[in-house]
């Protein structure tokens, strides 16, 4: 019950700032990056449904590129936008060819598509001297150096970044941006507006983030490499939403007291018939 009321009090706030940011606009927002299509042009999760995509990755667009000080370059990796319509787990998964150690990074945009951010917004430069987003940080908190293009109330509509996966090696210091990048599945969220808790994995070739109890609303995500080692290549991009186990129960709850009151029902009419 405990849980329920969490589930149900995180939905109602979650609502609220997607209603707000519905009503609000950027007054920056450029188009700086555009998006990858999906397979079907569907972007849109229900419950116990999945989206796919394909497309080819370079090796270093996310990070582990030398010239950028291990900072992503938005220009070389690949965006997506997606929306979410039911509270559930959700799933994201990119499953790469054997030339390809894929990282990504999920980010909350509320009840508006990410509007693709401003270029050179705050004339932001990373320690390599790039401009963003040619450079940016993909791993840190919205308002961290290398983020202000894409944030909320400065140069986009991204309300917070919500969790990122390296299979890639880590770099902690000396990177475009002071960013730290690690290898592995990162809850880098600062509040549970948008989900309660994030686990995931990573492997050679692979990376994948679980997001528990995901609002509804739209998300964006942007995809690289993370090897600058190896050759890139093919990636498959998957997500599933899967409801919870207590939505299951309350479905069984219901579909329980509507067959009682059937039956219930055809006894009276028998009895009135008698």
């Amino acid at each position: 019950m405990k849980k329920l009321f969490a589930r149900i009090t995180s939905m109602l706030i979650s609502a609220a700032i997607i209603s707000i940011t519905v009503l609000s606009t950027s007054v920056h927002a450029a188009d700086a990056v555009g998006f990858k299509p999906w397979t079907g042009d569907n972007n849109e999760l229900n419950l116990g449904s999945s989206i796919s995509t394909t497309e080819t990755g370079l090796q270093s667009a996310y990070s582990d590129n030398p010239a950028l000080n291990n900072s992503a370059w938005a220009h070389t990796g690949d965006w997506y936008t997606f929306k979410n319509n039911s509270l559930a787990d959700v799933a994201v998964t990119v499953s790469g060819d054997s030339g390809f150690a894929p990282g990504f990074t999920v980010w909350a945009t509320g009840g508006t598509e990410f509007d693709g951010g401003t270029t050179g917004f705050g004339g932001e430069l990373s320690a390599a001297g790039f401009g963003t987003p040619h450079s940016f940080n993909a791993t840190g908190a919205m308002g961290d150096a290398g983020t202000l293009w894409m944030a909320s109330g400065n140069g986009g509509n991204v309300l917070e970044a919500l969790g990122y996966a390296v299979s890639g090696p880590s770099h902690t210091i000396g990177n475009g941006w002071s960013e730290t990048i690690h290898t592995g599945a990162n809850d880098i969220s600062l509040t549970n507006t948008f989900e309660n808790g994030i686990s995931g994995s990573t492997g050679a070739n692979s990376a994948s983030l679980v997001f528990n109890d995901l609002a509804p609303g739209w998300y964006a995500m942007y995809i690289g490499g993370t090897n600058n080692a190896t050759a890139g290549g093919a990636f498959e991009l998957h997500i599933s939403a899967v409801p919870e186990p207590e939505t299951y129960a309350m479905l069984l709850i219901g579909l329980c007291l509507v067959a009682w009151r059937l039956k219930n029902r055809g006894k009276a009419l028998n009895n009135v018939a008698a």
